[in-house]
């Protein structure tokens, strides 16, 4: 160790000898290379290779019934009207509470210029917003409940046919099983006799004619009872086999009657008279039961055909007006008009420009019909519209409009009734962008989109976007995100392309959140719902 020592030392000093010889350059690099090296050594951390990374897919999802209650885009004609100047008056009065632009700034067409304090028009909107819910709510309830009395009448009707068959078999064993042994030949018709003679031969003559006569209605009913269906008028067939019941009934009372007036002879003895009093009381009992089931039967279909009548009145049905409906629209009618007490609190600029005049300020009262702005352009463009009342419904102020490729537009106003001359609402639409492919007095086509509409009805049929369906060569399907943040696939049976919506008739419901775009997705791959 000692030598190892002096050995060392002796070349660390031969070392520092040649080392301080050198020029200053050749010092610099030696030191240098020096530091390298021991950087070189003491770095001992493993450099870990670079892990893959995945990056979750960002998806989309709504619900079925909100994909499918949007509307497709409207479509109308438009002219195309100059504006080189628009005076801005209120249409209601009070306080101005906001002021949302100066004197010579830019508006945009459709823009609030400023607001009057509007917390009442505010409250009454959402209580006609609440109004309006119950009652579309009560249309439906209104639906299920003609549902399930449709349910009700058919099961009277299901009950009624059977209470019919079941009578028939009745009165035809109290007759043909349990009496026609007091008879001969009771089934001949023309040839029927008692087998007993009795006192009263005028009463025993009228009853073998009843015999004769009930078998024919038997035979009758027989037939009758072959050609019934749910289809057929119940009722009446229900108050023809009451009547004949109560015949048959009758008839039994009279053959009881006579039996208590029979004479025994050595053809019928006493025990033969006495066993066909008994079948006769026995079949007596059964056509009275029988008498009051038909009876039964009758009320309750009777009953739930009016409740029925009364559904089909509480809700729509073909070329009528319900009750349910004329509740809607009397809500909807109500919420309209809080909607324009409110839109009439705040000042919009009808046209893109500049404001030349502004005549008010935060916290003034103002006047109804005072002047409130003046905006000037002299390019300003509108276009004027006219909508069905059907299409006016899907159409608000603010709603964004496709004029051409480069110009858009957004609903200013909406008349508030039909114009005489055009039997149709007139819609003012404000235009932004750029206007150059635009002429004065033009007639042009414009695209409309439209608000989202309620649907009331339950139904199996689903209108989603296309984007939202993927297409194998095996099947259709949609996605769904399971708990594990993995998209899951569900079959659905294709209907009718409509634009760029496709109509599902089959494997959907209303609440299932599906991913809106199904493109370049797969079952079992993780994604990030946003």
């Amino acid at each position: 160790m000692n030598a190892f020592k002096e050995k060392f030392g002796l070349f660390i000093k031969t070392f520092a000898q040649k080392f301080w010889a050198l020029s200053l350059f050749k010092k610099i690099l030696i030191a240098g290379a020096g530091v390298t090296l021991v950087l070189i050594g003491t770095h001992t951390e493993k450099i870990e290779p670079e892990q893959e990374t995945t990056t979750a897919r960002v998806v989309h999802i709504a619900s079925v019934t909100d994909l499918s209650r949007e509307t497709a885009p409207l479509s109308l004609l438009g002219t195309v009207t100059s504006h080189s100047e628009a005076t801005i008056r209120a249409e209601s009065g009070g306080k101005i509470i906001a002021l949302y632009y100066k004197l010579r700034a830019y508006v945009e067409a459709g823009q609030t210029i400023a607001q009057f304090e509007n917390s009442g028009e505010r409250a009454q909107v959402l209580q006609a917003e609440g109004a309006y819910d119950a009652a579309r709510a009560a249309k439906d309830i209104a639906g299920v409940n003609k549902d399930s009395i449709n349910l009700s009448q058919g099961e009277a009707e299901v009950m009624a046919l059977n209470t019919i068959s079941s009578t028939y078999a009745t009165l035809d064993d109290a007759v043909r099983t349990k009496t026609d042994s007091a008879f001969h030949n009771p089934q001949s018709i023309r040839e029927v006799k008692l087998v007993f003679n009795s006192s009263d031969s005028r009463f025993a003559s009228q009853i073998e004619e009843t015999r004769s006569t009930i078998e024919t209605m038997l035979r009758a009913r027989e037939t009758r009872n072959h050609a019934l269906s749910e289809k057929s008028d119940l009722v009446s067939e229900l108050y023809a086999v009451e009547s004949e019941t109560r015949i048959i009934k009758n008839y039994l009372d009279d053959l009881a009657l006579i039996l208590s007036r029979a004479i025994p002879d050595q053809t019928t003895p006493q025990s033969t008279i006495d066993g066909l009093q008994s079948s006769t009381a026995l079949a007596r009992n059964t056509v009275g039961s029988a008498l009051t089931g038909v009876t039964q039967s009758r009320n309750a279909l009777n009953n739930s055909i009016a409740a029925s009548m009364i559904a089909k009145k509480n809700f729509d049905q073909p070329n009528t007006t319900s009750v349910s409906d004329a509740q809607v629209k009397s809500a909807l009618g109500n919420l309209r008009q809080a909607q324009s007490r409110l839109e009439k609190t705040i000042i919009r600029s009808p046209i893109s420009g500049t404001i030349n005049s502004l005549s008010i300020k935060e916290g003034d009262f103002v006047s109804p019909f005072s002047e409130i702005a003046f905006v000037s352009n002299n390019n300003a463009l509108e276009v004027l519209a006219y909508a069905t009342e059907e299409d006016a419904e899907g159409l608000a102020i603010g709603n964004k409009i496709k004029i051409a490729d480069n110009t858009m537009g957004t609903i200013t106003s909406i008349a508030p009734a039909l114009d005489p001359k055009t039997k149709k609402i007139e819609v003012r639409i404000g235009l932004h962008g750029s206007t150059k492919e635009l002429t004065n007095g033009q007639t042009i086509t414009i695209i409309a989109t439209r608000l989202k509409t309620k649907n009331t009805t339950a139904s199996s049929a689903f209108e989603i976007p296309l984007a939202a369906l993927k297409i194998t060569p095996t099947k259709s399907i949609v996605f769904t995100v399971g708990t594990s943040s993995t998209l899951v696939a569900h079959s659905v049976k294709v209907g009718t392309l409509q634009g760029d919506k496709i109509v599902i008739t089959e494997g959907l419901i209303g609440d299932m959140h599906i991913v809106t775009d199904a493109r370049g997705l797969k079952e079992g791959m993780m994604v990030l719902v946003k």
